[in-house]
């Protein structure tokens, strides 16, 4: 451990959080060059000074431009230096300093004016042109030494011409195209791109915009596309992604009710008792459903749901999947599954797909209730138990089973197939009363056959849904356009409207930002926190982000 020097400055003209914190930063350096120290790490909790100075945020402000100047003039004296930002909680040292103060005043330092009017920053030499090989072989003839360099020289030097001092190029577009310093091709691109008549193009349209409008300098396709991909307003306005950014992973569970996934269906026609809402709930194995009509998606009904139809018919589950709504993410539900041991899962949010199971058996139970219901919509309720009883003794097309035989190991015997006297059923009611009890035993023989094969009849629905899922997922990779963010990446979130039937405003961007990637919070998934650090909720899937150009 080594020795622990402290360094104080006191500031004694006008400045603000963001000036402080250079002045503190551009001390520190100026000490740490004192003692010789060759290679440094610097901790700031300051986002912004941190970012600026590592290129990550752009710098607006003129005075704070200074500073960085400053700042990165001192930087460049080091052989190693790197600058990284910590939360205020892990820098107390510095924060109770600046709050105390130094008891020997002789390490403060006192600053009566800022230190880019103190000290003289020695400017660079202007870096080397790319015309100034070509404009001193068309002044002077000057070539390089090297005799396959001075022919390329001579070759390329056909292609321009020197009028009153200026560079021009021959070109196809035009006669003559000026040539532009590294300086100049900044201004002008923004000029033509957001100018009076820019119209915010593409890189390549761009490109031929400038090209006819008289202008040329080496790597311009490069340069336009990495312009328009930093415009603010061409990213805030950027049309929406459609392509997935990540890949599909399916759910598999490994046995009946051990992942349940819950969700609300609704709003309802208003019902008898004041019903609006369908609280659902399915098996992610056996895709058995139960639902309950409420009067309104809050968390005491959802937690009553949970013990009474759940736990109390199937046991305690391994896993719950639901999406962010109040009703699911909020203390009583968590405490609940807490409490039983449930692992509780949220979906990120505006992104149904991780819940899909719930969703497909919501689509199911409204498509029957519809075709149920006709005209007398406000009966759904009384309709309810019929359609979960349709469903769930209605074979699967993937399985060729149905959920309750999967359940109980047999097909359940409907209304039908006492009205029509169905084989099993006739072969019952055809019994002699002498007889029937020898059926009868003989009946619970097959059904204990029926339940020792009931594992091999889950194993072989298993395969056959794994199997469905590997072809769905081959197909949604193919459409997959892969975007991958790291924590502290800066990104834009889709507005929340974007793309919904409720509709953004015309003239509204559709995007919004800058966030920081806080932690990467699964595939696809991560949290996402403000520049000045506040903590954004739950999580966001990367189709709902795109990389945002500082």
């Amino acid at each position: 451990m080594g020795a622990m020097l402290y360094q104080a400055v006191t500031l004694r003209f006008k400045a603000n959080n963001n000036q402080a914190e250079y002045e503190a930063l551009i001390a520190g350096l100026n000490f740490a060059l004192s003692l010789a120290v060759k290679r440094i790490q610097v901790f700031s909790d300051s986002l912004l000074v941190v970012n600026q100075v590592n290129q990550t945020f752009e710098t607006k402000e003129e005075v704070l431009k200074k500073y960085l100047q400053l700042a990165k003039s001192l930087i460049s004296l080091f052989e190693n230096f790197s600058l990284t930002h910590i939360p205020r909680e892990e820098n107390q040292v510095a924060d109770r300093l600046a709050k105390e103060g130094l008891p020997d005043l002789h390490r403060t330092q006192v600053f009566e004016r800022p230190s880019f009017e103190c000290t003289e920053v020695s400017s660079e030499k202007q870096p080397p042109c790319w015309m100034d090989e070509i404009l001193d072989y068309l002044k002077s003839g000057t070539q390089p030494s090297d005799r396959r360099e001075a022919q390329k020289l001579k070759l390329a030097c056909t292609k321009y011409a020197l009028i009153d001092g200026e560079l021009y190029r021959r070109s196809y577009a035009k006669p003559l195209t000026k040539c532009l310093r590294l300086e100049e091709t900044l201004k002008v691109m923004k000029a033509v791109h957001q100018g009076e008549c820019g119209t915010h193009a593409r890189g390549r349209s761009l490109v031929m915009r400038i090209l006819r409008q008289g202008f040329f300098w080496p790597n311009i396709h490069k340069d336009a596309q990495v312009f328009v991909e930093k415009c603010p307003q061409c990213q805030y306005y950027a049309d929406m992604q459609r392509q997935p950014a990540g890949y599909l992973k399916p759910i598999n569970s490994s046995w009946p009710f051990a992942i349940w996934g819950l969700d609300f269906l609704g709003l309802m026609p208003t019902a008898i008792r004041g019903y609006k809402w369908i609280l659902v709930a399915v098996d992610y194995f056996t895709k058995w459903i139960e639902a309950k009509p409420l009067t309104q998606p809050i968390a005491q009904s959802v937690e009553n749901f949970l013990w009474a139809s759940i736990v109390c018919r199937y046991g305690i589950p391994m896993v719950i999947i639901t999406d962010n709504s109040t009703p699911f993410a909020n203390q009583k539900v968590h405490n609940f599954c807490e409490e039983h041991q449930i692992n509780l899962k949220y979906a990120s949010v505006w992104h149904p797909h991780t819940n899909g199971q719930a969703e497909a058996a919501n689509k199911n139970i409204l498509n029957i209730l519809k075709k149920c219901l006709d005209g007398a919509k406000t009966r759904w309720p009384k309709e309810l138990p019929g359609a979960l009883w349709a469903y769930i003794t209605a074979p699967s097309e993937v399985t060729h089973e149905a959920p309750f035989s999967l359940s109980f190991g047999m097909d359940a015997v409907i209304l039908i197939e006492l009205e029509h006297l169905s084989p099993r059923v006739e072969a019952a009611a055809s019994f002699e009363p002498e007889a029937l009890q020898t059926w009868m035993d003989e009946n619970d023989d097959s059904r204990r056959v029926d339940l020792d094969l009931l594992e091999q009849k889950r194993e072989l629905a298993s395969i056959k849904r794994l199997e469905h899922k590997r072809r769905i997922e081959r197909y949604y990779n193919r459409k997959v356009n892969p975007r991958i963010f790291n924590k502290g990446d800066l990104v834009l979130k889709r507005r929340l409207l974007a793309g919904s039937n409720l509709g953004v405003p015309k003239l509204e961007p559709n995007w919004e930002g800058p966030y920081i990637v806080r932690e990467v919070a699964g595939p696809d998934a991560y949290y996402l926190m403000t520049i000045e650090g506040t903590q954004i909720p739950r999580s966001w899937s990367g189709d709902d982000l795109k990389r945002f150009y500082a």
